[in-house]
C-alpha cells in the first residue's frame, strides 16, 4: 500500500513538469491567438471602431520658404539664392474612414478615407510668421507650363510661352502662406493650360477644376481617396496590415521592380504584423504623400517602459526617367499609384509634377538655407511581439528646379536653380492609456512563462522530495526480535514472583 503512495507522488510531479513544458512551449501561440483578438479589425471590434474614427491623431509642423532676394537672382545681381525658413504652423491630424465594406470571402474591408487638417496650438501666429503673412515664392504654374513644355514639340511651346505672357505670368508671386498650405488659390491661366495639356498628356492633377495649393484636398475639398482594400489577416496573419489599391497590378512587374503604372499593395505604417524579425528589412506606402519607404532596423529603444525596435527610413527612388516617357504613362489606368485625386501635389514619380522631396546629404551642404540634417527625422518604432506602433516621425522637405527653357520666353535667361518650398514634420505617439494596456498585454506574456516555468519546478521539487524520502525510508533502523523477548521475559517474571507469594 505505501508502494503505491509512493508511485502515485511520483506522478503527480510527473505530471506537473509535463503540463509545465507543453504550456511554455504552447503559450507563444496562445498568446499570439489573445494578440490576434486584440488586433481584430472585424465590424464590431474595439479597434475596428477606433480604426473608424481615430482618437489619437497625429501631429504636424508645417514650414515655407521665402525667396527673399528673387529680384536680384533672376536679374544676375546675386551669386546665391537666400531662403528663409517660417514656421512652423502646427495642426493635428483628423482621419475618418468611409464608405465600408466587409468582404467575407477574402476577409478584407475596402473602404475610403477622408483627412484634414484642424489646427492645434498658436497655430496663427509662431515665432517666424503668421499664416496671413504674405510670401515670395516660385510661380508654379508658370513652371509647370515650362515643365510640360519640355517634353512638347515646338509649335505647343511656342503656344505656351504666348500663354504666359497674355496672362502677364511672372517667374515668381506673392501669396500668403495660408493660400499656398491649404486654402489654395485659383489662376486664369491654368483653364487654357488644361485644354492644352490634358488632351496630349495624362496629367491627372493638371486637368482639374480646382485650386491650387501643396496640400490641396486636404482642407480644401475634404476629398476622400481612392477605394483600398485591407486585408485583416483572417486567412493568413503575415498579411495583416497590408492595404491594397485597386489600381494594383494584378501581376507583379518582373524582378520586382515598380513602374508608374502600377498600383501598390503593402503595408502602409498603420498597422504592422506581429513577430516582426529585426533582420528583415520592411517595406511601406504613404498613398497621400506617394511614398515608397524602407524601414530598417536600427537599434533597440525604450519608450514608456516598452522595448521596441527602431528602423532608421530610406526613402525608395523607384522610377527612372525612361519610365516616366510619355507612352508609358499615356498607358497608365485612371486608379494607380499616380494619386492624383487626393494628397499634396504629388512628387515626379507619380504624375510627373516638378515636385521633389529633398536628400538631407544634399540639403544640409546647401548653406543659403535652414535645413536640418539630423539623421532622427526618419523613424519608425515598432513594439515587436505585437506589432504595433509606438512612435513615428517624417520629416520630409519638397523642393523644384528653376530651368531655362530656350522656347519660352519667360524662362529663357533664368539662372538653374534648385527652390525649397515646403517642409513638414508628421509626428506619431502611442496614448499613455494604449501604452499602459500594451504593457500589460506584454507583462502577460512574461507572466505566462513564468507560470509554465513554475509548474516544471514544482513537479520536479515533488519528485525530487519523493526520492530522498523514499531513500530515507528505506535507510531507517527497525524494531528487531530481541526487543520483543525482552518484554515477553519481564511479563513472565512479574508472572513468576506473584505465583511465588501466593503459595
Amino acid at each position: 500500500m505505501g508502494c503505491c503512495r509512493w508511485y502515485l507522488v511520483v506522478g503527480l510531479g510527473l505530471g506537473k513538469v509535463g503540463t509545465g513544458l507543453i504550456f511554455l512551449f504552447a503559450w507563444r501561440d496562445i498568446f499570439d491567438i489573445l494578440v490576434t483578438e486584440e488586433k481584430s479589425l472585424l465590424p464590431g471590434s474595439t479597434l475596428y471602431k477606433e480604426w473608424r474614427r481615430p482618437t489619437e491623431r497625429p501631429s504636424w509642423q508645417f514650414y515655407v520658404y521665402n525667396w527673399s532676394n528673387a529680384q536680384a537672382i533672376l536679374e544676375h545681381q546675386a551669386s546665391s539664392a537666400s531662403f528663409q525658413e517660417i514656421g512652423p504652423f502646427q495642426y493635428e491630424e483628423v482621419a475618418e474612414v468611409v464608405d465600408v465594406k466587409y468582404h467575407q470571402a477574402n476577409g478584407t474591408l475596402s473602404y475610403r478615407k477622408r483627412t484634414f487638417f484642424r489646427p492645434s496650438g498658436p497655430h496663427s501666429t509662431t515665432t517666424n510668421g503668421t499664416e496671413s503673412e504674405r510670401i515670395i515664392s516660385v510661380n508654379f504654374v508658370a513652371l509647370l507650363a515650362s515643365h510640360f513644355g519640355h517634353s512638347m514639340d515646338y509649335s505647343v511651346q511656342r503656344e505656351l510661352s504666348f500663354m504666359l505672357h497674355n496672362f502677364r505670368q511672372t517667374v515668381t508671386v506673392t501669396r500668403t502662406i495660408g493660400q499656398l498650405l491649404f486654402t489654395g488659390y485659383r489662376e486664369p491661366m491654368m483653364e487654357p493650360l488644361r485644354k492644352l495639356v490634358c488632351p496630349t498628356k495624362r496629367r491627372r492633377v493638371a486637368c482639374q477644376d480646382e485650386r491650387l495649393a501643396y496640400f490641396r484636398t486636404f482642407n480644401v475639398t475634404r476629398r476622400a481617396s481612392e477605394v483600398y482594400s485591407l486585408d485583416v489577416g483572417l486567412k493568413d496573419r503575415s498579411k495583416y496590415g497590408t492595404v491594397r489599391s485597386w489600381g494594383a497590378a494584378s501581376v507583379p512587374a518582373a524582378h520586382g521592380e515598380f513602374h508608374p503604372c502600377d498600383g501598390f499593395a503593402g503595408l502602409t505604417g498603420e498597422f504592422f504584423p506581429s513577430r516582426i524579425e529585426r533582420d528583415q528589412a520592411i517595406v511601406i506606402v504613404l498613398p497621400e504623400l506617394c511614398r515608397r519607404l524602407t524601414l530598417e532596423f536600427d537599434r533597440e529603444q525604450l519608450v514608456a517602459g516598452i522595448m521596441g525596435f527602431r528602423y532608421a527610413v530610406r526613402l525608395v527612388r523607384p522610377f527612372r526617367s525612361a519610365q516616366m516617357s510619355e507612352s508609358n504613362m499615356q498607358s497608365c489606368p485612371d486608379t494607380s499609384i499616380r494619386l492624383g485625386r487626393y494628397g499634396i501635389l504629388n512628387t515626379n514619380e507619380c504624375n510627373g509634377f516638378p515636385l521633389y522631396e529633398s536628400d538631407q546629404a544634399h540639403v544640409s551642404s546647401n548653406e543659403s538655407t535652414s535645413f536640418s540634417s539630423d539623421s532622427d527625422l526618419l523613424y519608425y518604432l515598432l513594439e515587436p511581439t505585437t506589432g504595433t506602433v509606438i512612435e513615428s516621425n517624417i520629416d520630409l522637405t519638397y523642393h523644384t528646379f528653376l530651368r531655362p527653357n530656350e522656347h519660352i520666353a519667360l524662362f529663357q535667361s533664368v539662372p538653374e536653380l534648385r527652390i525649397p518650398l515646403f517642409r513638414f514634420a508628421r509626428y506619431y505617439r502611442l496614448s499613455e492609456l494604449k501604452a499602459a494596456k500594451l504593457r500589460q498585454l506584454l507583462h502577460l506574456l512574461d507572466v505566462g512563462h513564468q507560470i509554465a516555468l513554475a509548474g516544471c519546478v514544482a513537479g520536479l521539487t515533488i519528485i525530487l522530495l519523493a526520492v530522498v524520502y523514499a531513500c530515507w525510508k528505506a535507510q531507517r533502523p527497525s524494531k528487531t526480535n530481541n526487543d520483543q523477548y525482552r518484554i515477553i521475559g519481564m511479563q513472565l517474571s512479574d508472572g513468576g514472583r506473584e505465583h511465588n507469594l501466593l503459595k
